[in-house]
């Protein structure tokens, strides 16, 4: 069986995007091949990623990219992760299907570092329940 390519796409590709690759190629690399880039990529990808992704055994090696380094790649499906990349979402992206699912931005907490890194650790639950039903739910979508 062919492996379906998905992108994730968000504003930074610093956060969000970053983690639902990882998720994915870690947990679901059988099916899919994830990719994820951002409409404005941020400078860095944001430090708890990694840690949050290292407590469920998720490794991670990721850098922000922009829309352009995955220009030419045929996606099945690309999913918006926040409501600003939905808005901006490039029309080059193909024929695939499209999906939305805003998740809030961790990196946007305050407080101490603690609370600051349990909303990371929250994205990543949700993601790790929720990406699986997503991809299969959306995955034979084609554009209308």
């Amino acid at each position: 069986m062919k492996k379906k390519k998905v992108l994730f796409l968000c504003t930074g590709n610093s956060c969000r995007s970053q983690m639902a690759e990882a998720i994915v190629n870690d947990r679901l690399l059988s099916r899919w091949e994830a990719h994820s880039a951002g409409i404005r990529p941020a400078a860095a990808v944001h430090p708890f990623v990694a840690r949050v992704l290292a407590e469920s055994g998720i490794s991670f090696k990721g850098s922000p990219k922009g829309p352009e380094a995955v220009q030419g790649t045929a996606f099945d499906l690309v999913i918006t992760l926040c409501d600003s990349a939905r808005q901006e979402c490039p029309v080059w992206l193909g024929s695939g299907g499209r999906a939305h699912h805003d998740y809030a931005d961790p990196s946007l907490v305050q407080g101490p570092e603690e609370e600051r890194i349990d909303a990371f650790r929250k994205l990543r639950d949700e993601m790790l329940a929720e990406l699986p039903y997503l991809l299969e739910r959306h995955g034979d979508r084609k554009l209308e």
